[in-house]
């Protein structure tokens, strides 16, 4: 890691928030971390549900209050129905037909309804704080993972930019060469093939060059996208690459308790643990406290029928209590006995899968960070054999194939330190992830 942090300090100034493609605000990591946490379409919506949850917890308190409702009916008798009763005029042995009622009649009714005991309201109410609190841990979450991508997006910004001033090098070195070659073959110490295979390789490094840049626009239109803003936006960076190159983390300092799936998982299960008490005590009665007034009308013809209304009106209590309704409310909470129990074994097995994690992350990190010191003991030593076989050929020692050799060599040993390079960044995110030590806020 020192070799890594002193090549990374010898690096020439190079202010890197000049080379983005466009002239824009330049931000910190950090800095586009907030901006994507205020902006970024996943958790502006993880936001919005925790402000659903909210509402969820007023409505759950709003059944605890009184119920008011209006009810009203009209009925047209077309044919009024017919009973037979006792003839007391004469023969009570005989009966006759008489119809009762009017061929018109409504009603119109207000009534007010308050719960005096109901398990569910009380229950329902605390079962909406703990999802208030679920989506607490789901905005944790996709906060977390929203660090994480931009994190990942701008050390691409980074490391697609350290491969152009990389390249940016060997252009010079082989802009100079080339040059070199053109004038020893005007003297006539040099051959024209000499200058041709130079010029195809400086040709094929140009290319590249462009390649580079189009990939670091494309890297920023990733960054933009994970801090969610507009791709037509310019923006730029202000760190370099050096300023993450940090001391190794430390695998044994955590907690899988820490981390937000796990908070997630435990408050699944006393969801669980709620739904299941509320299906063993659907076995209380509700009572239920109401008053009522209202107006019945009655009329033989339409014109008249709201003339007249007569007054009604109670007051009471309704109690309902459900004594026995099959055996299924029995195995709905068997049902759910099984699913907390699933619960609970889940969240045992997210801990070993974290250890897991975490262990995996360990051993990535530490595999790439190898990988990333040795690349960059195999860049210094290419770019060693590099400068010393032009300076032979310069003096006539060495063949422009050996140039030409050296030259593919140095770009295959910078192209491994790069990717060696963004897999070490990308590894110890993962595993700053894993361990739970990257927050939401």
């Amino acid at each position: 890691m020192v070799c890594l942090t002193a090549m990374l300090t010898a690096i020439a100034g190079i202010s890197f928030a000049q080379q983005g493609t466009t002239a824009g605000p330049a931000y910190t990591l950090e800095e586009c971390v907030q901006y994507a946490l205020r902006n970024q379409n996943n958790v502006v919506n993880a936001r919005l549900n925790r402000q659903m949850s909210t509402e969820k917890i007023r409505e759950t308190r709003g059944r605890l209050f009184p119920h008011a409702n209006i009810t009203g009916n009209f009925t047209d008798n077309l044919k009024l129905q017919t009973s037979l009763i006792p003839d007391f005029a004469g023969d009570p042995n005989n009966k006759i037909p008489v119809q009762f009622g009017t061929k018109y009649s409504s009603a119109v009714t207000g009534e007010i309804t308050q719960a005096l005991i109901n398990s569910d309201y009380f229950l329902g109410l605390k079962a909406a704080k703990v999802y208030d609190e679920l989506s607490i841990r789901e905005y944790e979450r996709t906060a977390i993972d929203t660090r994480v991508q931009v994190s990942v997006a701008y050390f691409n910004v980074l490391v697609s930019m350290e491969s152009i001033r990389l390249l940016d090098a060997n252009l010079a070195q082989f802009g100079k060469t080339l040059k070199d070659t053109r004038a020893r073959y005007d003297q006539g110490v040099a051959e024209r093939i000499d200058v041709d295979r130079i010029q195809t390789s400086y040709n094929s490094v140009e290319t590249q060059r462009a390649n580079l840049q189009r990939q670091l626009e494309y890297t920023f239109d990733v960054l933009k996208f994970q801090m969610g803003m507009p791709l037509d936006s310019s923006v730029a960076v202000k760190e370099n690459i050096r300023e993450f190159t940090d001391d190794m983390p430390d695998s044994l300092n955590y907690r899988f308790m820490d981390r937000p799936e796990y908070a997630m998982q435990r408050v699944q299960i006393e969801l669980d643990r709620l739904n299941l008490r509320s299906k063993k005590l659907q076995i209380i009665p509700t009572l239920n406290a109401f008053v009522n007034y209202g107006f019945n009308y009655f009329s033989e013809r339409f014109g008249d029928l709201y003339k007249t209304g007569y007054g009604t009106s109670a007051v009471g209590v309704r109690l309902t209590w459900p004594i026995f309704n099959g055996t299924e409310r029995f195995y709905q909470a068997r049902q759910l006995a099984i699913t907390l129990q699933q619960s609970q074994n889940n969240l045992n097995y997210l801990g070993q899968q974290i250890q897991l994690e975490v262990r995996n992350g360990w051993t990535q990190y530490r595999s790439n960070l190898a990988s990333l010191n040795t690349q960059e003991k195999n860049m210094a030593l290419t770019q060693g054999v590099y400068d010393r076989v032009v300076l032979k050929y310069e003096e006539g020692v060495a063949t422009s194939l050996d140039v030409l050799s050296a030259d593919s060599e140095l770009k295959q040993a910078q192209n491994d330190y790069i990717n060696a390079l963004i897999n070490t960044l990308i590894s110890k995110v993962k595993l700053d992830q894993a361990m739970g030590k990257i927050k939401a806020e």
